[in-house]
């Protein structure tokens, strides 16, 4: 008994697509979304599943709940389905270490194990999930250093809403209209936004901030990466250009070979490099233009942010 609260937006509708090709599929799924929502069904499979509103009495006839909403609405819904003994997934990340181990199932299951069942577990932000496939396994090869990346976050990191403006924009400029800007006030569309969140004292962002930390804890990693944040205008697809000091001399054969074992797709030429519009429905990490200048491992990694969520 599957329940998805925020069932209407970007995740949740891919969450509705997943489930119903999953193995253990489940013969049904409960959507509920915000009272603000206007969509009033949403499709699994060739069913149409009503939209409810999520209470404490909805929660209790539920076996797991995924959370796809927007992270400020993440804890109350995860304390009312706690009480009711509904084990739960959050897709924001934002639940904190105390009530939920942050978890990449390829990169750190060691994460789930433990004597029981676990009453919760959190989905990093798509960024980090990217960065940290992509290290995981040059890291257990032995072979980083330091780390700094520089990630590319698409519209659909906002939701539906970042979508619908993105198009919007596009539509008004190119009609000589004025562009909606509620997500994006600065605009999004045949520009990029240079700073991604809200400015702290050291010039950071917190969404540099939390991509820093989540990596971190992903991988156990002693020093913290350096990473960069923008948004640019494509619809969905996060991509990273990640920069590694190696630890010791290696050839990219090997690399190579290190990172398709770890899960990570290589690409063979320049038309399967990881862009954007060419990673949408792929769940796991790809990487492109490998490159090794003295001690430096330079490439390209894309993930759709959706799909690996």
């Amino acid at each position: 008994r599957v329940g998805i609260v925020g069932a209407t937006g970007a995740v949740g509708k891919e969450l509705l697509t997943v489930l119903d090709s999953a193995p253990w599929r489940p013969d049904t799924v409960t959507a509920f979304a915000s009272k603000a929502t206007r969509v009033p069904f949403v499709s699994y499979g060739e069913e149409s599943v009503p939209v409810d509103d999520f209470d404490a009495g909805s929660a209790g006839a539920l076996d797991l709940l995924f959370i796809a909403t927007p992270p400020q609405f993440v804890g109350e819904i995860a304390r009312i389905a706690g009480e009711e003994g509904v084990a739960v997934v959050d897709c924001s990340g934002v639940l904190s270490e105390d009530e939920a181990p942050l978890v990449v199932p390829w990169v750190n299951p060691d994460a789930l194990q433990g004597d029981g069942l676990l009453d919760a577990v959190s989905i990093p932000t798509s960024g980090s999930a990217l960065i940290a496939s992509v290290l995981a396994p040059l890291l257990r090869s032995g072979l980083i250093g330091d780390v700094d990346a520089t990630v590319m976050l698409p519209a659909s990191h906002w939701g539906r809403g970042g979508v619908d403006e993105l198009s919007g924009q596009v539509v008004a400029l190119f009609n000589s209209g004025t562009p909606p800007r509620k997500v994006f006030e600065s605009g999004l569309a045949f520009d990029l936004i240079p700073q991604v969140g809200t400015v702290a004292a050291s010039g950071r962002t917190d969404i540099e901030d939390r991509l820093v930390i989540e990596v971190s804890e992903l991988l156990g990693l002693r020093t913290p990466p350096s990473i960069d944040v923008i948004g640019v205008p494509v619809f969905s697809g996060v991509t990273a250009s990640i920069r590694v000091r190696l630890t010791r001399q290696t050839d990219l054969a090997l690399v190579h070979r290190i990172l398709s074992d770890g899960g990570v797709q290589v690409a063979e030429d320049a038309r399967s490099l990881p862009r954007p519009c060419r990673i949408e429905g792929r769940p796991f990490a790809q990487v492109g233009r490998v490159r090794i200048d003295g001690d430096r491992l330079s490439l390209l990694a894309g993930l759709d942010n959706l799909r690996g969520t």
